[in-house]
């Protein structure tokens, strides 16, 4: 079982990356962005993988109506933005970057709005109902002892 703990300390390194690319959008070489850019998707892509394992099916399957049909709302919205970001991810190589620094920099604004706007209904929303129905734990350690 994973914990809130470990989620959104995920949340965090998340954000940190975001940040960290959207502050180099400018000036960064677009060598250096595509390297943040496949870093950050790397992250997200097992963080996604947990959740899509660990936190949702059970939300579902434990939850009362109202949490289960939250998590399938928000499901639905995040596979809407899953697509966004794979089509970000394939666009925005390196020479597309060169080729139009400005465009990027406004693509990254918005996939990376959204991709934080998820991390906060996650963080306000979404986990204290999987809390609350008891599909995940509170601290990191309580995950460890029920997942043994």
């Amino acid at each position: 079982m994973v914990s809130v703990e470990r989620l959104i300390d995920e949340h965090a390194q998340i954000s940190a990356r975001s940040d960290a690319l959207l502050q180099a959008a400018a000036s960064a070489s677009p060598t250096m962005l595509r390297t943040m850019i496949i870093g950050l998707d790397t992250e997200l892509a097992a963080h996604l993988a947990t959740e899509d394992f660990e936190v949702y099916p059970h939300l579902l399957a434990k939850g009362d109506m109202a949490q289960r049909e939250a998590a399938e709302i928000a499901m639905g919205d995040f596979d809407e933005l899953a697509g966004e970001w794979r089509a970000y991810v394939e666009e925005w190589t390196a020479d597309e970057i060169e080729s139009d620094r400005e465009l990027f920099i406004e693509a990254s604004k918005r996939i990376l709005s959204a991709l934080s706007a998820r991390v906060r209904i996650e963080n306000e929303i979404l986990y204290p109902l999987a809390l609350s129905c008891g599909t995940i734990t509170l601290r990191e350690a309580n995950a460890r002892m029920g997942a043994g």
